[in-house]
Formats: C-alpha cells, structure tokens, sequence
C-alpha cells in the first residue's frame, strides 16, 4: 500500500523527532556532528561531518547509525535496488547510505551523507 504525500511527510516528522537525540549521541560518540538538511517530507537527510581527528571511519559511523535505528524502530533496511550500490558517492567526496524505516518502498527513510575526513597537514 502506498503513503499519500502528506502523511509520508507526517511519519518522516514523526520518525524524525523519535530518533535525532539517539542518532546525534551516536554520532558524537564516533567523533561526528549530525545535522539535518532537506525539507522531512520523503525522507530524512541527514549530514555527517567528521569533528575530532579521531573520528572513526564512515563505514563504521554508519553500521552504529544503523543499529542505533533499529534498535528504536527494529528495522533499518536496504532497499533491494540499492543493495551493492551503498555508499553512493556524492560531490566533494561525500559517501551516502539509504536505510527504509517501512517494509515497503513507500514510507519514510533515512538518507545519510558523510563528508570525507581530510588528513591533517603537518606543521
């Protein structure tokens, strides 16, 4: 069954709200600011920006976002037609993941971006 518009904007607010303290903590914890960039109506995009020097990798920021999701919703899948396809690469060396929050296609998912962490230059 197919979300109408409105209501697909409606649960991505909802889903939103449920998860942004717990994903942001979880970000933090990996060395990552979290924010949210987009209009929450189809999805939710979220960016990734390395904080520390000793930021872990964004496969594994990821894989903690991931079980983060969840572990407040019990589910954080990969569409099939995306499946081997994750990360997508993006402008300026960004990585994007997509995880659906919905056993369908239709409802709301989380598109996630982390930018590159860039090697300190030596003094």
């Amino acid at each position: 069954m197919q979300v109408k518009p409105d209501q697909r904007a409606n649960l991505c607010r909802e889903y939103y709200s449920a998860l942004i303290s717990a994903l942001r903590h979880v970000a933090y914890r990996c060395g990552y600011a979290l924010a949210v960039h987009g209009s929450l109506k189809r999805d939710i995009d979220l960016i990734a920006a390395p904080w520390r020097d000793t930021a872990i990798d964004a496969h594994s920021l990821i894989e903690s976002l991931k079980v983060a999701t969840e572990s407040i919703f019990g589910l954080a899948r990969t569409r099939k037609a995306d499946e081997g396809n994750m990360p997508e690469r993006k402008p300026c060396g960004r990585l994007a993941w997509s995880f659906y929050l919905t056993y369908d296609d239709h409802g709301p998912y989380l598109d996630i971006s982390v930018m590159p962490k860039v090697p300190e230059k030596k003094r």
